[in-house]
């Protein structure tokens, strides 16, 4: 009888062990357009298949990492919600795990944001080169295809000192146009050659000239994360090389269209827009 309470009692205690369900925990369930939606999904057992569907799209789930002492692993999604998205959106994850599959939904409030406006006097430099931006986003958006693993750690870092000029999601004129774009990136602003460095760790896989970005350098993160440096000066790093978060990948200019010595820095998640600023807090 004794052997019998004791047996019952070790099943008990594996039963509690052997989570059923993965564990989800969001960043946060309110998020401003523009912004990202992490969620970590903790579980006992590796995924034989996941996905996670926002806004009619599908979203990969990545490894992160595997606990020894906890013997528990670790998943990481990050969610792009882009600009001019408001209104409440659903968030549904499904993985396999130990033969079943999981659902889980969550409710994201999306905000609305407010950069303002600017028109910025380029003396016909837009108007002259601008025809060179469809060809070049063609190529900057080739070069963002691949979804390899995560190499980053958070957070990121600002890539380089300076007073950010223009913010994300701001509307623009050039010469005293109509509305000619969506600011989707950050601008920091200092002197000619200020060192730009490599916001977190990942793989260089563009280090080019353009006419209208001017010197470009796109940085894989993994996860479908990429950031991109645009009007730079002086390149120290060439494609397909690996850096680490802080590594100089090259200096401040003003080349392309550019109206003085800045750094254009984006971040793009799954060919998505996102604030650049929300990575410098995110843990």
């Amino acid at each position: 009888m004794k052997r019998i309470i004791i047996t019952a009692a070790i099943t008990m205690v594996m039963a509690v062990m052997c989570r059923a369900e993965a564990k989800i925990m969001l960043n946060s369930n309110i998020v401003k357009e523009g912004g990202v939606v992490k969620a970590v999904l903790y579980s006992n057992k590796p995924f034989s298949g996941s996905e996670v569907k926002f806004m009619g799209e599908k979203y990969p789930v990545f490894f992160r990492s595997y606990d020894k002492a906890a013997k528990e692993f670790t998943f990481l999604v990050l969610v792009p919600v882009p600009l001019e998205t408001v209104g409440v959106k659903k968030l549904h994850i499904r993985y396999m795990m130990n033969g079943r599959e999981y659902e889980h939904t969550e409710k994201i409030k999306v905000k609305k944001i407010s950069a303002g406006r600017s028109d910025i006097q380029t003396d016909g430099k837009r108007a002259a080169l601008g025809v060179n931006f469809g060809p070049e986003n063609k190529i900057i958006k080739k070069r963002q295809e691949k979804r390899t693993s995560l190499k980053f750690d958070l957070p990121f870092i600002k890539p380089a000192e300076g007073e950010i000029t223009s913010a994300f999601g701001k509307k623009r004129t050039y010469d005293g146009g109509s509305y000619g774009s969506t600011h989707k990136g950050v601008d920091i602003a200092n002197k000619m050659g200020t060192k730009v460095a490599a916001a977190n760790h990942g793989k260089v896989v563009e280090a080019a000239t353009m006419k209208g970005h001017g010197v470009t350098v796109i940085i894989d993160h993994g996860g479908g994360l990429y950031s991109l440096y645009f009007h730079l000066k002086g390149v120290y790093v060439k494609k397909g090389v690996d850096v680490k978060k802080g590594d100089i990948i090259a200096t401040m200019g003003s080349t392309g269209v550019s109206t003085g010595p800045h750094l254009h820095w984006q971040m793009n998640l799954f060919g998505v827009p996102v604030s650049p600023m929300d990575f410098l807090t995110m843990m």
